[in-house]
């Protein structure tokens, strides 16, 4: 890639960034204050119950007191549960801003200016994917590790009020460096772990007549019901490849930086949480979310997204302003 083309990219996402800033700037921001203001309500509630924090203090001193491997587990868990939430609506709204990425400029009729500029449609397509895949999540973590300082700064004055070293009871034990590598990887693989999806609303989203969002839902949707309907009237049973089960697999699994190993006893519908091994690791492996990369439903779904994306620039390439 030149740097004209990396530059003209850049300049494309801001574009992005502008046009869509409820999404792209003030959610995350917004998700960031709601969850540091349940933080605070729990502290305060905690306060009231336990009025001269004695019960408080003498367990941030025996938290203190336990060993290394134990406060590295609490804390990596700790702030990677903060922020779970924050990368469920990332995706969320990831998928809502894709359904309207190649549908607005011909709802709002400019779509004929942004074609009169020296852009082609595979650049305009490439940065809205961009924009999904790098650009929104790098927004989304750096509200991520905001909730992660300010609940270590909280921290922090608690454990001043224990007597406690701070650094070594809480900031040490975070091993903030590597939590935020393995999220930062975490949320690249999963952009290629979700990209047939993005892919396959984007493609619906650039010839949609209106609501693209409900389209990309109900082609799926509506085959998957004669998939069922075929198998239970030709078979009587259920099919053994359903297109909308395998969407919503992908869906749902994404990418989350866990190293929980456990089996389900299909029979009896039992978790065996025997063999768990909880550490570190069990939030923070990086050997989990490379691992990823190896299975072969990754590589399937960036060949659909590819056929995808080649029929999103297609449609861009003829859309007009009617």
């Amino acid at each position: 890639m030149s740097m004209q083309t990396a530059r003209t990219l850049w300049a494309l996402m801001r574009r992005e960034l502008w046009e869509n800033p409820g999404i792209l700037k003030w959610a995350p921001a917004l998700i960031a204050v709601i969850v540091l203001f349940f933080v605070v309500v729990t502290l305060i509630i905690g306060t009231r119950v336990d009025a001269e924090m004695a019960f408080t203090l003498d367990a941030i001193r025996s938290f203190a007191e336990q060993p290394g491997d134990q406060r590295r587990l609490f804390m990596s868990g700790a702030l990677f549960g903060s922020s779970a939430i924050v990368f469920q609506f990332l995706i969320l709204l990831v998928l809502f801003y894709l359904s309207g990425s190649l549908y607005d400029d011909r709802k709002d009729r400019s779509i004929l200016f942004w074609k009169s500029l020296p852009v082609s449609d595979y650049m305009t397509v490439g940065s809205k994917l961009l924009t999904a895949c790098l650009l929104a999540p790098a927004l989304y973590m750096a509200a991520a590790i905001i909730i992660h300082l300010a609940i270590l700064l909280i921290a922090t004055g608690y454990g001043l009020a224990a007597g406690i070293n701070p650094l070594t009871a809480f900031w040490l034990p975070s091993s903030l460096p590597r939590l935020w590598a393995i999220i930062g990887l975490g949320l690249l693989v999963q952009a290629l772990w979700m990209m047939p999806i993005y892919a396959w609303i984007m493609f619906c989203s650039s010839w949609a007549p209106r609501v693209p969002i409900l389209i990309a839902i109900a082609i799926p949707l509506g085959i998957s019901l004669l998939q069922y309907s075929w198998s239970l009237v030709s078979a009587f049973r259920l099919p053994e490849f359903n297109l909308g089960i395998i969407m919503l697999k992908r869906l749902g699994a994404g990418i989350t930086p866990t190293n929980l190993n456990f089996e389900v006893d299909s029979d009896a519908r039992q978790f065996d949480l025997t063999d768990v091994q909880f550490s570190e690791e069990t939030f923070m492996s990086f050997s989990t979310v490379f691992g990823h990369l190896l299975k072969p439903e990754m590589w399937i779904g960036l060949a659909i997204a590819a056929v995808f994306l080649a029929g999103a620039i297609w449609f861009r390439r003829r859309a007009t302003d009617n």
